[in-house]
C-alpha cells in the first residue's frame, strides 16, 4: 500500500481543486494498484470517484483506475436499487403489522451524510425494533424468508436466500444473500442510567414517495459518534464512517435547535460527550469541518487529554492501516479505563488471543467432497490471515505501549 497516495485521496474531500490536482498528479497507474484494497476495504473508493468527477479532475486519474472505479460504482448502484426494493418491502411488513421501529444507517442517512446511497458501502439492513415487538418482528422477517443466524447483546441477525460466503472481488456487485439486524430497544440498559427511548423521538423521511420511520437528528448525531467511538475502540474503523460523520455535521451545522438539543443530552451524559468529542476530533483532522457547532468545539476541548493525545497521535493509523486493523485501539483503552484489574486481563486476551477465529464458512455433510475441501482450504487461509495479524500487530503494539506509558507518565509528572 502507497500511504502517500492514500493520505492524497484523503486531503481530496477537503482541498480545494488546483491542490488536489497536483497532489494526485504524481502517482502512476501502479500506485493505484497497490491501493486497491485500501480504497474498498476504507468504503471510500466511491466517494472518491464522485468526488473526482465534481472537480473535473478525472484526467488526473489513470484511465484504466478510472474504469475500475466506474464499474464498481455502476455494480453497487444495481445493489443498492435491490436492496432498497427489500428495505420498502420490510417497512411496510413491519409497518402493517404493528411493529414499533427505526431504520438505522443505511437510507436513513441520505442525503444528510450522504449525497446519495449508491456511494456508500452498505450490506444490510438495519432496524430498531421496541423490546416488546421483537417477537412480532422476528415473525415478520420469518414469513419474508429469514431465519437467525447469530445473537448479540440486544442485537440479532438475519439471513435469507444463499448461505454462500461472499467474495471481496465481488463487494459491489448485488448478493444472493440477504441480511437484516435487529437492534433492540430496551426499556432497562445495563450500562446507563436511563432507558433507549429513541423510538419515542422518530421523524419520518419521504423518498420517491415512500415514507419510513428514522432517528431524529439528535439522536442521529449520538448514535453516529457512538457507532464510530465503538469501532475507535476495536480493531477496524472505516473510514467512510469517518467521513459521514464530518459530512452529517456539515449538513445541519446551522440547525441551533438540533446543537442545543445534542448540547443537553451530552450535558448529562459523561460518556456520550467523550464519544462526541472523540468522533468530532477525529473527523475534523482526517476530512476537516468547515463550521464546528460550539457544542461540539467544547466536547473536543473536554476530552481526557489521554484521548486527545490518543486520536492526534494514532488517528491517522484508522484511517490508513489496511483491513484488518490496528491493535493500537488498546492504547485507547488504556487512556480510558487505566492499566490496572479486569481491564488489563481483558487487554491480554485481545492482544494474543487463544481461541480460535470464528468461521466463515457454513458446512454440510452432504456437501459434495470438492465443496468441503474448498471450505477446508478458505479456513485454513483466514487461520494463517488471523495470525499473523495478532502478531505483527501484537508486537506493534507492545512497541507503541512503552513509549504510550513514557508520554503518559511525563504528562502527569
Amino acid at each position: 500500500m502507497d500511504r502517500n497516495l492514500a493520505k492524497a485521496v484523503i486531503h481530496s474531500f477537503r482541498g480545494e481543486r488546483a491542490e488536489v490536482c497536483d497532489r494526485l498528479a504524481c502517482f502512476e497507474y501502479r500506485h493505484w494498484v497497490e491501493n486497491y484494497r485500501w480504497l474498498d476495504a476504507s468504503g471510500l473508493a466511491l466517494y472518491f470517484l464522485d468526488r473526482v468527477r465534481s472537480l473535473e479532475l478525472d484526467d488526473v486519474v489513470p484511465d484504466r483506475v478510472l474504469a475500475r472505479l466506474t464499474e464498481n460504482a455502476t455494480d453497487n448502484r444495481k445493489k443498492t436499487e435491490g436492496m432498497y426494493e427489500e428495505f420498502v418491502r420490510l417497512n411496510r411488513k413491519l409497518q402493517a403489522a404493528g411493529v414499533e421501529f427505526a431504520n438505522l444507517k443505511g437510507f436513513s442517512l441520505v442525503p444528510d451524510a450522504s449525497p446519495d446511497a449508491a456511494l456508500r458501502c452498505q450490506f444490510d439492513l438495519d432496524f430498531l425494533v421496541a423490546s416488546r415487538d421483537v417477537a412480532l418482528c422476528e415473525e415478520v422477517l420469518k414469513q419474508e424468508g429469514y431465519v437467525l443466524d447469530g445473537i448479540g447483546r440486544n442485537v440479532r441477525e438475519y439471513k435469507a436466500g444463499s448461505g454462500q460466503v461472499p467474495s471481496i472481488r465481488e463487494l459491489y456487485k448485488a448478493k444472493p444473500q440477504r441480511s437484516v439486524e435487529i437492534h433492540i430497544a430496551s426499556s432497562q440498559v445495563r450500562d446507563k442510567s436511563y432507558p433507549d427511548d429513541r423510538l419515542s423521538r422518530i421523524q419520518w423521511k419521504l423518498r420517491d414517495g415512500f415514507k419510513f420511520p428514522v432517528l431524529s437528528d439528535c439522536d442521529q448525531v449520538l448514535s453516529l459518534a457512538h457507532h464510530l467511538f465503538k469501532h475507535l475502540k476495536s480493531e477496524w474503523t472505516r473510514a467512510s464512517w469517518i467521513l459521514e460523520y464530518a459530512r452529517y455535521i456539515h449538513f445541519h451545522r446551522f440547525d441551533d435547535s438540533l446543537w442545543l438539543e445534542v448540547e443537553g443530552y451530552l450535558s448529562a451524559d459523561s460518556r456520550a460527550k467523550v464519544a462526541v468529542g472523540a468522533a468530532t476530533l477525529l473527523a475534523y483532522q482526517s476530512f476537516g469541518i468547515p463550521c464546528i457547532p460550539p457544542i461540539l468545539t467544547v466536547a473536543i476541548t473536554e476530552l481526557p487529554v489521554s484521548v486527545r493525545l490518543w486520536i492526534e497521535r494514532y488517528g491517522n493509523n484508522v484511517l490508513f492501516t489496511p483491513f484488518p486493523g490496528t491493535k493500537l485501539y488498546l492504547l485507547l483503552e488504556r487512556a480510558l479505563w487505566g492499566d490496572e484489574g479486569a481491564h488489563s486481563v481483558e487487554r491480554s486476551r485481545k492482544l494474543f488471543p487463544l481461541h480460535r477465529p470464528p468461521k466463515i464458512t457454513v458446512g454440510s455433510e452432504r456437501a459434495g467432497l470438492l465443496r468441503r475441501m474448498k471450505a477446508f482450504q478458505a479456513e485454513g487461509s483466514y487461520l494463517m490471515f488471523r495470525l499473523r495479524f495478532h502478531v505483527t500487530q501484537g508486537i506493534a503494539y507492545m512497541i507503541e505501549a512503552s513509549r504510550w506509558k513514557r508520554d503518559m507518565a511525563s504528562m502527569q509528572g
